[in-house]
């Protein structure tokens, strides 16, 4: 059996703000520390009024952190908010060093997360791209990285100095990858060029991690692409073609990364790639679990990121994923929830109602144009 990673959760508490979303986040920052494979041994909180401009949670806080970091001998500490490299770099140098232990915010923990799932080279590239801007030159290991070479790279400029010389490097590093990044992302447009000059419509599937994406995804493709009860098990676009019989043509689906709550800006941009797979499709499924406590506030947050990259106006078909865990009274409540937006009832892991899914889907593209294949009659 794998060891899992001793990990305390240090959770930032605004007390202005609405318990239940404090609740979710830090039960959002256990399922990503277990997603990574860690163990919460701990789960501490800290007054956002008193931020300190050095280690971001005061030397009171530290002092406690390292005491429980001494006694359970935890590798990882994760501060769930974005915090600055530099107190990142402090907080790891007063509570780590002897210990071994390393401490992440919130961002540092996701990109943990993406490393160990991403299989292609582009989402290799894109995390490595959202590493960097996120740690800083400070951060990144160019600082050891240019101790080895011996306090520089290439000519040392008139009055330049090691910080500066440090950053030169980081912004070199940015643009190598951003060039390779370039060069996969030109491969991808080339293929949605090609699918959109197909006339063929595209229908992507987005929502936030864990919702039963890819299981809907497999469920209406025949394809067996990986699922997990884990987030974001899936960060790479897949695209099939689904067959619309009430319509006699194909269309592209495409299952996209999912979102979540408080998604870094860095990461949204680093990604924007394979989300221009759901910017170009013609319908979107916005796939929730309906026997989640807060889907309400996970809505809100995919309506939010999708408005982030010019998509609050595109048509979706609200999927109302994991029906078969309500019973008949909530399922009916749920109903009444939705009923004046687009939605459809599914288990994607019973195949219930699929059918039915790819029946409105043809439906919905008919009201967009699509036209009916010649061959098909109609009394």
């Amino acid at each position: 059996m794998k060891q899992l990673h001793k990990t305390i959760i240090v959770g930032i508490v605004d007390r202005k703000l609405d318990r239940e979303v404090e609740r979710s986040s830090l039960e959002e920052a256990r399922l990503l520390v277990e997603t990574y494979g860690g163990e919460v041994v701990e789960v501490l909180t800290q007054n956002a009024s008193h931020r300190d401009s050095s280690t971001y949670i005061g030397s009171g806080k530290v002092q406690e952190i390292r005491r429980i970091v001494e006694d359970k001998r935890v590798e990882i500490v994760v501060i769930n908010s974005d915090v600055k490299a530099s107190q990142l770099y402090n907080l790891a140098s007063e509570i780590g060093v002897s210990q071994e232990c390393e401490v992440w915010d919130r961002t540092q923990l996701i990109l943990e997360i993406f490393k160990k799932h991403a299989s292609t080279a582009e989402a290799k590239l894109q995390i490595k791209l959202a590493e960097l801007h996120h740690h800083g030159p400070e951060m990144a290991g160019i600082g050891q990285e240019m101790s080895q070479q011996g306090g520089g790279i290439g000519v040392r400029g008139i009055g330049e100095t090691q910080t500066e010389i440090m950053r030169r490097h980081w912004r070199d590093q940015i643009r190598t990858v951003e060039k390779k990044l370039e060069k996969v992302a030109n491969t991808r447009t080339q293929q949605m060029k090609h699918r959109r000059k197909s006339g063929v419509p595209t229908v992507s599937i987005v929502g936030y991690t864990n919702a039963g994406k890819t299981t809907l995804f497999n469920a209406m493709s025949s394809k067996s692409d990986l699922v997990e009860d884990k987030l974001f098990a899936t960060l790479d676009s897949s695209v099939s073609s689904v067959y619309l019989k009430n319509v006699g043509k194909e269309v592209y689906l495409s299952d996209t990364i999912g979102f979540i709550q408080d998604l870094p800006t860095k990461l949204v941009s680093a990604f924007s790639t394979t989300l221009q797979e759901s910017v170009s499709a013609d319908l979107l499924l916005h796939v929730l679990d309906v026997s989640d406590d807060n889907r309400e506030l996970k809505v809100e947050t995919v309506n939010k990121i999708l408005a982030s990259i010019g998509m609050e106006n595109k048509k979706q078909v609200y999927v109302l994923n994991k029906i078969d865990k309500l019973s008949d009274r909530e399922k009916k409540e749920i109903e009444q929830e939705y009923e004046d937006k687009l939605y459809i009832c599914v288990s994607a892991r019973n195949n219930e109602n699929i059918d039915r899914l790819v029946e409105m889907i043809g439906e919905e593209l008919m009201k967009q144009g699509l036209e009916r294949a010649s061959y098909l009659s109609f009394g």
